[in-house]
């Protein structure tokens, strides 16, 4: 049971992760990577500055979300065998 605990866990705070990354980068128009092209006060390249991590934090908790979901896989196909077996 802790497998597929912990890899509940780490689902949950991948999505919460997802969540604010989407949340960061959801309205912002970017120029390119290079934060005083997108704006040009301080403050305006502070906010691209975190679009861009929020953008980034989106695309790879995506992709993180396949190893904790993979391993609950393995381990409720073991589990399901051992279970049968006796």
């Amino acid at each position: 049971m802790p497998p597929l605990i912990t890899g509940l866990i780490l689902l949950v705070a991948l999505a919460i992760l997802r969540g604010l990354g989407r949340l960061f980068s959801s309205n912002h128009r970017c120029k390119g990577r290079n934060n005083g092209a997108d704006y040009n006060t301080p403050g305006d390249a502070i906010a691209s500055r975190l679009a861009h991590i929020g953008e980034d934090l989106y695309r790879w908790t995506g992709k993180a979300a396949v190893v904790p979901l993979g391993g609950m896989c393995v381990w409720a196909a073991v589990a399901f065998t051992v279970g049968r077996r006796g």
